[in-house]
């Protein structure tokens, strides 16, 4: 029976299996090496940590967020330019971090890498003061998003049922608070519990936001009844109607939609 199952798995199988191991069996080693026993079991493909990347990320969450935003605060020129600019420094965060990953492959990450970069008499207190700000951040980030996303719900329920002055459903303040701590509570569920649905979900998000991007700049190119000149759109510099008088701050405020969006 045992040699009717193996010879059912096939070489290819084996092999297969055989060179999973052996990756497992020499990244363990690698953490051996540098004093770090691994706890956490690897269960995700390289994809799979891609589409996590790229789901947090989510540019039509951050462009649709906080759009607004960008447009009171320095208008077109904080959106497009702002966007580059941005793109640019985080690009040069990203590279760095990548770097001292390939080296420091941890579980730990960012406090960890602290620990080992700031030298034997600094490491408690790196990796605590980075451990801290990391982990206040995400707090952050988690609760942004899943705000956006009840604000987003409550609208499209608003506008479905017949828009907010056609006797549509209008959320109170109290009921996007329970919407926004029941999405709340779903995400927490699914991070805790269903870590291969979380890596299903991720995969899809990849499609959806690629695919969707696409469409969404392929409708406004379509279905927008006119469009603006280049020049509004590369040099136009937007100041809100009161409250800020200096540009350079109007323009850094203008920022927070690229930097929202880029935060993962």
């Amino acid at each position: 029976m045992q040699e009717d199952e193996m010879a059912a798995c096939g070489p290819a199988d084996s092999v297969k299996d055989t060179n999973s191991v052996a990756i497992k069996d020499d990244d363990e080693a690698m953490l051996r090496q540098m004093g770090y026993k691994q706890e956490l079991r690897r269960g995700w493909s390289a994809f799979e940590n891609f589409a996590l990347s790229f789901t947090v990320v989510s540019v039509l969450t951050g462009l649709t967020g906080l759009y607004g935003t960008g447009m009171t605060y320095g208008g077109p020129v904080a959106v497009v330019w702002g966007w580059v600019l941005v793109s640019f420094f985080t690009l040069l965060v990203a590279l760095s971090m990548a770097e001292i990953c390939g080296a420091y492959p941890t579980s730990g990450a960012l406090y960890y890498w602290s620990a080992k970069l700031a030298g034997e008499r600094w490491a408690p207190f790196a990796s605590f003061l980075t451990g801290w700000f990391n982990l206040l951040g995400q707090v952050a980030v988690t609760a942004g998003i899943d705000y956006t996303f009840a604000s987003f719900l409550c609208t499209i329920i608003m506008l479905g049922t017949g828009g907010a002055n056609g006797g549509g459903w209008v959320a109170t303040q109290g009921q996007l608070l329970g919407v926004y701590v029941a999405t709340l509570g779903v995400h927490a569920t699914i991070n805790t519990f269903a870590n291969r649905l979380l890596a299903m979900l991720n995969g899809i998000s990849v499609v959806w936001h690629v695919v969707g991007t696409f469409a969404f700049i392929a409708a406004l190119l379509a279905v927008a009844p006119s469009h603006q000149s280049a020049d509004y759109v590369f040099t136009s510099f937007n100041h809100p109607d009161k409250g800020i008088a200096s540009n350079f701050l109007i323009f850094l405020l203008g920022l927070l939609m690229s930097q929202f969006t880029l935060t993962g």
